[in-house]
């Protein structure tokens, strides 16, 4: 067993970067994980060319990052964005951050978010890799600072800039013949992308203000297992105090994918970022576009309209701040009643768009609940997942639980 072990380190230590044997053979399994041999049509049967594998992928992001030109899914208007906005009761930023945002990017940021750039990442469309930017870093940096800075302050980006390739990764444990069953990733082009990160270095500091504890996803000091661990607790309080609740998970559908533009942008405007570092943002959602990228084939490029692109490091920021009104709505919407603890009431907790809910009276909690649900849809083409949200009842009486499992 040791001699082997030893061996098997020597041939990978040896020939694991080399064209061989070894390396064919890792690349085998991972291309049969990823190879797509047949996909539903929208129009009714499969299909097994590659070339219409492809095709069928561009026609069902191009209507996904299109939902504006879909005549089922109403546009919302500005006024009952407004107005679900100031209910919502936002946290705002002060007069001194707001200075900051607006300050010139320095060299020196430019030079530093180029030396984090992480190794082995696929380019985007015009095949300049990190490691090129790295390695030219002292050329790039002063021409990369002007561009970055006008972009900053005109909110004008080339649209060659904007442009990116879109690779699907199969979702686990769903059958890959479906589109639907498929994770869009973004590959976008690195000059781009440096843009992104120093826009999200001047608004992750500001996150933890703005951003309620409730919402660990993405926010800096913040971890997963917090509210993994106030769940635990509620379980077991629930459990000793014997008072029924419900445990409720919801799953957002395509949720970076279907946001609206015009939502986004007026929940900035409600959280107070400044006007211009606002027109910062939006550049980078002024004329993005995408061609599709599937078993070595390409579609033609389609234009986008909705969603903050997987791929992008600003987007998970961005998300979370469009989030955070709903979840605020919830917390401050008194038909919806949470869990009592000796600290306070527990009503919901979040990691990105999944978020769980503890009822304490879900048969009044939940009408309330789906209300806001649909409001909040129909002003940010949010979408919840029905096939992959859960309830975990606790102590509920049967006669109620019959109840609920038949309206719901």
């Amino acid at each position: 067993m040791e001699r082997s072990l030893r061996k098997l380190n020597y041939a990978s230590y040896t020939q694991g970067n080399k064209s061989g044997k070894l390396l064919a053979s890792k690349l085998r399994a991972k291309r049969l994980h990823t190879k797509i041999t047949q996909i539903e049509c929208s129009r009714g049967g499969q299909v097994r060319d590659p070339t219409l594998i492809v095709s069928e992928f561009a026609n069902y992001y191009g209507s996904l990052y299109n939902l504006g030109s879909d005549p089922a899914v109403p546009s919302p208007q500005k006024e009952n964005i407004s107005t679900f906005l100031e209910e919502a009761c936002l946290p705002t930023l002060s007069s001194s951050q707001q200075v900051d945002l607006l300050a010139p990017f320095s060299e020196e940021e430019i030079s530093k978010a180029i030396c984090a750039l992480p190794k082995g990442k696929a380019p985007g469309p015009d095949g300049l890799t990190n490691l090129y930017y790295q390695k030219f870093a002292s050329e790039l940096t002063p021409t990369l600072t002007g561009l970055f800075n006008h972009i900053k302050l005109t909110g004008q980006v080339p649209p060659e800039m904007l442009l990116a390739t879109v690779i699907t990764l199969p979702k686990p444990g769903k059958p890959p013949t479906h589109s639907v069953n498929f994770r869009p990733i973004s590959l976008l082009n690195v000059d781009i992308k440096l843009y992104a990160k120093l826009l999200a270095s001047r608004i992750a500091p500001l996150l933890p203000k703005l951003i309620h504890p409730d919402q660990t996803g993405f926010v800096p000091g913040r971890q997963t297992c917090d509210n993994t661990r106030r769940l635990f607790d509620i379980i077991d309080l629930a459990n000793r105090s014997g008072d029924p609740g419900l445990l409720l998970s919801l799953d957002a559908e395509k949720a970076f994918d279907r946001m609206h533009w015009g939502f986004l942008h007026q929940a900035l405007e409600a959280f107070l970022f400044p006007a211009p570092f606002i027109r910062s943002i939006m550049a980078l959602y002024s004329a993005p576009s995408a061609k599709l990228l599937s078993m070595g084939f390409l579609s033609p490029i389609f234009q986008i309209t909705n969603g903050t692109r997987q791929g992008c490091p600003l987007s998970p920021l961005i998300f979370v701040l469009a989030l955070e009104p709903l979840a605020s709505h919830i917390r401050l919407n008194p038909l919806i009643s949470g869990l009592s603890t000796p600290a306070e009431e527990q009503k919901l907790a979040l990691f990105a768009d999944d978020i769980l809910l503890y009822l304490s009276d879900p048969e009044t909690s939940l009408p309330p609940l789906f209300t806001l649900l649909t409001r909040y849809g129909q002003l940010s083409y949010y979408k919840n997942n029905v096939g992959k949200t859960q309830a975990l009842p606790l102590h509920i009486p049967n006669s109620s639980l019959r109840t609920l499992q038949n309206k719901y």
